[in-house]
């Protein structure tokens, strides 16, 4: 549920493919192209800390694809997947007050 969002169909995008990521449904690139246009969709004021955390998301699967073993590659992008999840969840419940922090 999505009701204290701006952008409810993007975060909803964005929580379907990481969700799919930690299944093994989808690639570390697919999760990376929906943070990317993430960042470029949401442009609202109130909503600039999750557009903060959409960059440095996006650095971090940069960075895994340049500097983990691709053995390990997986793993360690499901884990901001999982990480991403959490911290819309988080984000959504604490709401204005959260947003106000940046």
């Amino acid at each position: 549920m999505t009701c204290g969002f701006i952008y409810r169909d993007m975060i909803e995008e964005i929580r379907a493919v990481c969700f799919q990521h930690v299944q093994g449904l989808v690639s570390a690139n697919d999760v990376q192209r929906v943070v990317q246009r993430g960042e470029l969709t949401i442009v609202a004021i109130e909503e600039k800390d999750i557009r903060n955390f959409l960059t440095n998301v996006e650095g971090l699967l940069e960075e895994i694809k340049f500097t983990v073993d691709d053995e390990l590659q997986l793993a360690e992008s499901q884990k901001v997947a999982q990480q991403v999840l959490l911290w819309l969840s988080e984000r959504e419940n604490k709401g204005s007050r959260y947003s106000s922090s940046d």
